[in-house]
């Protein structure tokens, strides 16, 4: 029997039900039953938590009504969880991934659903602190794996297979500590992706996807069904580009909106995502016609980079915003990244298919594992003048080293370019909120200084 995720020379071992499984060698065997109590409170922090988030979104002034949509699918527990359920009660496959680099159009073309892991629980970082013993490691890290090791939440329960990339360390390692709880597919990222060897075997790595997304649904992929994923979201990201386009011509939705429904690209269902996106993008469109904008022209206009933000954590885009500025775009995977780059085919055969995918999430991409990284210059360079940006917000979780490393030269190009920089560090949990805002909001005065102290 093949062993998703596993060499043929590693020990197997055989469990209760005498079917083949693979030796523990990180998480005990039945730790989900032994933290009964430790999932109760987990899953009632994370309800308290999207409950409290999605209503302060809601008692934001002129909110969008095409927003709904959204908060509804932001609920965890609800709606799209329900809908995960019946799908694999029905025989249909789950397939959770950890990473932007994962090609959702062939998971979709499997006709299995794909669904984002990355988790910002804050109550379910504990469980990964003792079974680790480092609470200095990423927190995003620790609360994927630590709500996967409760059980608290349905996507990870659903998910019969998961896909893993591995750009940083931190998610290297914790593909390989979940593989004690579920079949686990990591995907090799090449670190220098300027060379006709890297190229090859990032399309290599993709193929091997695709080979086993085939074994877990029992069937080949139809060039018919490639072609008809590709086809659904290069229409979700037509919808996408023309969100931010309406957004650079006037401040019709806050940033901590437009997040939202950036990160339920990965949650929700693809083509209804898009089908909402554009009665949002109709919407703010006649906002900009009329005018009908959340802030004025005087509000200073920030780009926030660094480390991915993970609903319902929302801290640092509440502060930013709650202290007077306005995101106006960001340099983020779980921002406008999640849909930005196009899948272009030159040809419609099943290699043509293939390559273009995984030139669509590699070639274009700016993630910080990268070196050189040059990309990601031009890009938010660009970005600081298409949307008129103040300053930029360069937000780091706390063993993120990789973008911690990052906001050092990012610091110094935007420098050269007269653009001020805030970097901040932070956790999950509140304990930090007052001392990041009162940076964020001094952060906030130099910039209005400088925008009174123009001479135009």
């Amino acid at each position: 029997m093949k062993i998703f995720g596993r060499r043929k020379s590693e020990p197997e071992a055989v469990d209760n039900a005498g079917s083949v499984a693979v030796e523990r060698r990180y998480v005990p065997v039945k730790v989900k039953e032994r933290m009964t109590g430790r999932r109760d409170k987990v899953v009632r922090e994370a309800k308290e938590k999207i409950r409290v988030e999605t209503e302060k979104i809601r008692a934001i002034p002129n909110n969008p009504e095409s927003l709904d949509h959204f908060l509804e699918i932001g609920d965890y527990f609800g709606k799209r969880s329900e809908e995960i359920i019946g799908f694999k009660n029905k025989g249909g496959k789950v397939v959770g991934t950890f990473c932007e680099f994962v090609p959702k159009e062939i998971i979709h073309a499997a006709g299995a659903i794909p669904i984002q892991l990355s988790c910002g629980f804050s109550e379910a970082i504990q469980p990964a602190n003792d079974l680790l013993s480092d609470a200095g490691l990423c927190p995003l890290m620790r609360s994927s794996l630590g709500t996967m090791m409760t059980g608290s939440s349905t996507y990870y329960e659903a998910s019969d297979m998961m896909v893993n990339p591995t750009p940083c360390d931190a998610k290297l390692k914790m593909g390989e500590i979940i593989q004690d709880l579920v079949p686990v597919v990591t995907m090799n990222v090449p670190r220098i992706k300027d060379s006709f060897s890297a190229r090859k075997q990032w399309i290599q790595e993709v193929w091997n996807l695709k080979e086993r997304v085939e074994e877990l649904v029992g069937k080949k992929i139809s060039k018919k069904a490639l072609r008809e994923s590709i086809e659904t979201y290069q229409a979700a990201q037509n919808a996408w580009r023309k969100f931010w386009d309406v957004r650079k011509r006037g401040n019709v939705i806050w940033g901590r909106q437009a997040l939202l429904v950036s990160w339920l690209t990965y949650i929700d269902d693809i083509k209804r995502w898009t089908k909402n996106i554009n009665k949002l993008n109709a919407e703010l469109e006649t906002r900009v016609k009329e005018k009908n904008f959340v802030c004025g022209d005087d509000t200073p206009r920030v780009m926030l980079a660094g480390s991915p933000i993970i609903w319902p954590n929302w801290k640092i885009l509440n502060l930013i915003e709650e202290s007077g500025a306005y995101i106006a775009c960001d340099e983020l995977c779980s921002g406008m990244r999640v849909l930005w780059d196009h899948t272009v085919v030159d040809e419609w055969t099943q290699k043509g298919m293939m390559d273009a995918i995984a030139d669509k999430y590699f070639l274009p991409c700016t993630c910080p594992c990268f070196s050189p990284n040059l990309e990601r210059e031009t890009n938010m360079l660009r970005r600081i003048k298409e949307y008129k940006i103040d300053g930029v917000v360069f937000h780091v979780l706390k063993g993120c080293h990789l973008n911690s490393m990052d906001a050092a030269k990012t610091s110094v190009f935007l420098k050269k370019n007269d653009i001020p920089m805030l970097k901040i560090e932070s956790e999950y949990d509140e304990g930090d909120r007052e001392q990041l805002r009162i940076r964020i909001e001094a952060f906030l005065e130099i910039i209005q200084t400088r925008k009174e102290d123009l001479p135009f």
